[in-house]
């Protein structure tokens, strides 16, 4: 039994949002299974913190995008369904890397300034 894509995207942007709230108000501490887990977020807490809430404030958004999207395609436009599964999945996939390559980059930022202002005090 197949699950339909009509449901599934709906449903992904949901979990999107769900997974990224607590990123954003900051209540996940630093682990090994949960959150933008890069070197720079591992090297210091408040990078931890504060990249997460950013990338969590930005997965909520692509989570939004995609739920409405998925919503407003499969109700307002005739696709076919490999065409609503592909804009669906192009949008997730491409939000995601992007969120993820902008939280990569700005955790590599915070922990140069945090390490050059520590180095300067």
């Amino acid at each position: 039994m197949l699950i339909s894509p009509h449901l599934v995207f709906p449903l992904l942007g949901l979990l999107l949002i769900g997974l990224a709230y607590p990123l954003a108000r900051r209540q996940v501490r630093p682990n090994r299974w949960y959150g933008l887990r890069v070197p720079a977020t591992f090297a210091n807490e408040k990078v931890w913190y504060e990249a997460n809430a950013v990338t969590g404030r930005d997965m909520m958004r692509l989570g939004i995008v995609v739920t409405a999207t998925a919503l407003l395609l499969q109700y307002l436009v005739n696709l076919r369904l490999e065409a609503y599964a592909g804009i669906c999945a192009g949008i997730l996939g491409i939000g995601s890397l992007i969120l993820t390559v902008r939280g990569w980059r700005l955790a590599n930022r915070l922990l140069r300034e945090y390490r050059r202002s520590a180095g300067g005090a």
